[in-house]
């Protein structure tokens, strides 16, 4: 009882700060399905494709528990079983580079201009979700560039005036925030469609993947099955536990999308569950909605560095100085630099391994689009 009174409490704050659809442009709700229109997001793709580090196929391992290093007893604190799950942005570089984070911006922006130069009920459903997303997501970047590396978001993300409910954007006239999105445009462009939720980083590991492209009309259902597929199956989406289910907060806070919670969550769950998981769900008491890591998604910049690195040099610096532009190839470059604490190594180390297709095994985001199928996992 407890839990349900938390979960309506919740949802009522929220949608007491969301704007009425009659408050926001009529355009922005409707559609013409016959529509041919298309949004090109080529600054957005180049920019995800080079900040983004893929996880590799979901995983239920744990990471190493984190150590202290030499003249030192102070270690980092974090969840070994949810730090390396789902994708992760390269906010490290961000900060580092001032003129990198004004390209976030000017892009941002551009895509806040979008709806005052074309209607959006001009255009079929699924440009319109890509639009939303894209601008979603982007904001959600932008706006914990300014913070960054804040490590843990909880507050920032959820105080009344935190990065849900602010009003981070101007639209057409109409002061708007990512809860305004969700809330009143999302939600009633595409009623009972909780895949939509996995369309919505917010910048913590306990929230659904950036993805390394851009949503667009023709990516974006596929795209939203691989974030399900991904965040379901890894530990910061669900976990087994004895008699109970483990499943994500981030659930809770969206309750709106299962009506009957327990019930429409579990067959929500069930549709995207690995087959050997599907007994232990299905025998489970009850979902109990208690994993959260609000750990931000970089790659390592947020772990503090205590005691002595592993070693310095000048080569070391000189390979810090070189990096390459992705966020992959770059991961791989510093594992050894010696700038760094062992639990920033260890986990750079980890983050690569999960980069690397484990044992044949690929995900569906890796193949084309015309050998994409709804298979789960596909072999090489």
């Amino acid at each position: 009882m407890k839990r349900l009174l938390l979960i309506a409490s919740v949802f009522s704050a929220v949608v007491s700060t969301v704007l009425p659809a009659a408050e926001l442009p009529e355009h922005w709700f409707g559609s013409d399905e016959q529509s041919q229109i298309q949004i090109r997001y080529d600054d957005v793709d180049h920019l995800l494709q080079q900040a983004v580090l893929m996880s590799g196929p979901p995983s239920r391992k744990k990471s190493s528990a984190s150590s202290a290093t030499v003249n030192t007893r102070l270690k980092n604190n974090f969840n070994v079983l949810t730090i390396n799950a789902g994708n992760k942005l390269y906010f490290e570089e961000f900060r580092k580079k001032p003129e990198l984070k004004t390209a976030v911006t000017g892009i941002r922006k551009s895509l806040e201009a979008i709806p005052a130069s074309i209607r959006l009920n001009k255009l079929n459903k699924k440009e319109q979700l890509a639009y939303w997303l894209n601008l979603y997501n982007l904001v959600v970047i932008d706006e914990i560039n300014q913070i960054y590396p804040r490590k843990n978001l909880k507050d920032y993300v959820l105080a009344p005036d935190g990065l849900l409910a602010r009003k981070t954007m101007q639209i057409e006239g109409v002061a708007l925030s990512l809860d305004d999105i969700q809330h009143a445009v999302l939600k009633a462009n595409f009623p009972d469609q909780p895949l939509v939720l996995y369309g919505l980083y917010q910048g913590y590991i306990g929230s659904p993947s950036i993805r390394k492209h851009a949503y667009t009309g023709e990516n974006v259902m596929r795209a939203l099955k691989l974030n399900a597929f991904d965040f379901i199956n890894s530990n910061r989406g669900t976990y087994p536990d004895r008699k109970n289910f483990r499943v994500a907060g981030f659930y809770q806070r969206n309750a709106e999308y299962f009506p009957d919670f327990q019930t429409d969550l579990r067959d929500h769950i069930k549709g995207f569950l690995q087959d050997s998981e599907q007994p232990q769900l299905e025998q489970a008491v009850a979902l109990v909605t208690d994993i959260e890591d609000w750990t931000v998604t970089d790659i390592y910049g947020s772990s503090r560095s205590y005691g002595t690195a592993a070693h310095i040099n000048s080569a070391a610096i000189l390979d810090i100085r070189n990096m390459p532009a992705s966020a992959s190839g770059w991961i791989g470059k510093v594992e050894d630099v010696g700038l760094h604490s062992s639990d920033q190594l260890q986990r750079m180390r980890e983050l690569r391994i999960n980069h690397i297709n484990r044992g044949g095994v690929v995900t569906v985001s890796d193949l084309p689009p015309e050998a994409a199928t709804t298979n789960k996992t596909a072999k090489q």
